[in-house]
């Protein structure tokens, strides 16, 4: 049996096909879609996504049995939402084998090889998963309006937060105020206020000038380095509540991964989250692809029909 490993995130849909061997998976072809999010697309336009994977995969796979596992951002927050998605890909899998899970639980799988452990995931959105002795536990992913904090929304957000200070004098002008006038076409600094009331809430928007942040702060922008030690101080605060809840006190190393593309800031975040983080952790780059995470549970789950 081939996997067809789905990562729908709030950005894109990555799908990968892979092979399952001795050595673990083997990739058999790499297809990047659009967003499958239901809340930005609707359910047809989810649905039409991961259509559009299934099929490639199943051209790819050339009649081999395919099993699916759906790694879809938003499931298991919301009993409609998650019925929803549910039956999306239920129709979509049309008989084969497959599983559906919340994008961080794929993240958890692929970060530490279904280890103990914790998986921090700052893409779009933000939330952390962590899995001690049976026992799980998730911790944020409130979502663009109400939280999310240390992912691509929050770092745009306070992007431009930051820049109406440099604008005014409040903070001394940087390379983030340059930036953000030449990504968004800003004749005066005040052009901003009708940029926020026609864009605010549009989560995509909004996260894809999170690179400015890093692009700032690798420039020296002392506003951009305090916004990602922030972003790093939050996603620690996540991992902390987890320990407390599920880790027991004084108990062995715990590690703790990262996947998404807030960490595609490198050092300028990592080298500040390792120093929030508790004492016991240890940051540790991500084992695998999300996609791969997802194909890894549904051979956990399903061993039996993958042999």
């Amino acid at each position: 049996m081939l996997i067809l490993g789905i990562d729908g995130g709030g950005t894109k849909t990555a799908c990968t096909l892979f092979a399952p061997t001795d050595r673990g998976l083997e990739p058999r072809g790499r297809l990047t879609l659009p967003t499958c999010h239901h809340a930005q697309v609707g359910r047809d336009g989810m649905r039409d996504v991961l259509a559009k994977a299934a099929t490639w995969a199943r051209a790819e796979a050339a009649g081999a049995p395919l099993g699916i596992a759906f790694a879809i951002c938003g499931y298991g927050e919301g009993a409609e939402s998650s019925r929803a998605i549910e039956e999306a890909c239920a129709d979509v899998a049309n008989g084969d084998s497959h599983i559906v899970v919340n994008d961080v639980e794929a993240a958890w799988a692929a970060g530490l090889d279904l280890a103990d452990g914790i998986v921090i995931i700052a893409g779009t959105g933000s939330i952390a998963y962590g899995v001690s002795d049976g026992r799980a536990m998730r911790c944020g992913g409130w979502d663009y309006l109400l939280g999310d904090e240390g992912s691509g929304g929050w770092l745009g957000k306070e992007a431009l937060f930051a820049y109406t200070r440099q604008a005014d004098g409040r903070a001394a002008r940087g390379p983030l105020f340059e930036l953000v006038n030449r990504e968004l076409g800003l004749g005066d600094p005040f052009d901003l206020i009708a940029y926020a009331n026609r864009h605010f809430a549009d989560r995509g928007a909004i996260s894809a000038l999170a690179p400015l942040v890093t692009q700032a702060a690798a420039e020296g922008d002392a506003g951009a380095r305090s916004i990602l030690a922030r972003a790093a101080e939050e996603e620690a605060a996540l991992v902390e509540a987890i320990i407390r809840e599920i880790f027991p006190a004084g108990g062995s190393e715990i590690p703790v991964s990262y996947i998404g593309g807030t960490f595609k800031a490198g050092a300028l975040i990592l080298n500040p989250l390792a120093r929030a983080l508790p004492a016991r952790c240890r940051l540790t780059a991500p084992r695998h692809t999300p996609e791969a995470g997802a194909a890894l549970l549904l051979l956990r789950d399903r061993a039996p029909e993958t042999r």
